[in-house]
């Protein structure tokens, strides 16, 4: 207990009862910029000062993909931000390298020569375990990694990207989070899908930054609803499946229906529902009150940074009417901010019919 004290106290700093609810100590990294808000869709941001016009047409954009960790190291400062040994070696492949924003603009000029006119930043933004130098698992949407920058550092490279007359697209999972919910009974073992969902528990990782153990803004909840109704899903062949289930469901924030690998052969209904790769929490976006939360966080960040762009990741995994509401929603908000033509292409992960339906 007391080694578990002190390594908690090292990467959170100090615990605090909220995170992504206004936090005076991340207010360098925090999105959110409203105190007195009660629940995440009370959550809201800075405007800027003016916003980029969407290109006409994107198909006339040739894009550079950056992987932001391992493209250039501009600010050595903040590499081993955390200050642990689980966090940065140049040498390692599963640890930090050191790439960021401020390396990021030390390379535009590079970019610009060769014509390009768009750069997709991927993995998310936000804030993820300390080594997880891919981004893809955030353990928050509104509060951003500390070893790529600061909010400040966001608007200042892409305030140069757009003086360049080049466009950005940001990457964000919209349906997957981190690694801190698990399965009671399964907690060091795969979790068997089932339609009849398992109870859930915080995993309580020692290791987590600024004391993010659990979701701040979703919540597990074991009852069960049996007015719950499943969304509809489809199948590969591009048809409506019958799953033959009509008995509800958990109050969770949370899909708890177990595991699924990251390949093989499944139905991509199946792929929806579950836990992706038994190491990404996936979030129940069929509940209304979850996608609420979400159009919420999207709308924040477009606000907040100036984003031209939104890549999906596992876009085909996330159910086909919540996607439609959320890239609506999404896509009249920046309309509102003068991008009227913002581009959110996704990640393929079933056939291509499947993929049509999107």
């Amino acid at each position: 207990m007391w080694v578990r004290t002190v390594l908690l106290s090292l990467l959170a700093l100090a615990q605090w009862g909220s995170a992504s609810p206004y936090r005076a100590d991340l207010v360098d990294y925090n999105i959110n910029t409203n105190q007195n808000a009660q629940t995440p869709t009370d959550y809201s941001t800075n405007k800027r000062s003016s916003y980029t016009k969407s290109p006409p047409n994107w198909r006339a954009i040739p894009f550079y993909t950056v992987l932001m960790d391992k493209f250039a190291d501009g600010d050595p400062s903040n590499n081993d931000y955390f200050g642990t040994m689980y966090e940065w070696d140049w040498r390692e492949t599963q640890l930090r390298f050191g790439g960021d924003l401020k390396g990021l603009v030390s390379r535009l000029d590079y970019l610009q020569g060769m014509g390009i006119k768009g750069i997709f930043i991927s993995g998310t933004p936000f804030l993820n375990m300390i080594w997880q130098a891919d981004s893809y698992s955030p353990l928050d949407f509104t509060v951003l990694d500390p070893h790529w920058g600061t909010l400040a550092d966001w608007q200042a490279a892409i305030d140069e990207i757009h003086s360049r007359g080049m466009y950005i697209m940001a990457d964000f999972t919209v349906g997957t989070m981190a690694d801190l919910v698990g399965f009671k009974g399964f907690l060091n073992e795969s979790t068997p899908f089932s339609l009849n969902e398992y109870d859930a528990v915080w995993k309580d990782p020692l290791y987590t930054p600024w004391g993010f153990q659990e979701y701040k803004d979703f919540a597990v909840n074991n009852a069960w609803n049996d007015s719950c109704q499943l969304p509809t899903f489809w199948g590969d062949d591009g048809t409506i499946q019958n799953i033959g289930w009509t008995t509800g469901c958990r109050e969770s924030d949370f899909d708890q229906y177990g595991d699924m690998e990251a390949f093989g052969v499944h139905p991509d209904w199946q792929r929806q529902l579950a836990k992706f790769a038994s190491v990404q929490d996936r979030l129940r976006e069929w509940k209304p009150e979850v996608m609420a939360k979400l159009k919420t966080f999207s709308c924040m960040a477009i606000t907040a940074l100036d984003i031209d762009a939104i890549r999906i990741d596992k876009s085909t995994q996330v159910t086909v009417d919540a996607l439609a509401e959320w890239a609506s929603s999404t896509r009249a908000c920046a309309a509102a901010l003068n991008k009227t033509n913002f581009y959110i292409p996704g990640e393929v992960t079933g056939g291509d019919t499947f993929g049509s339906l999107y």
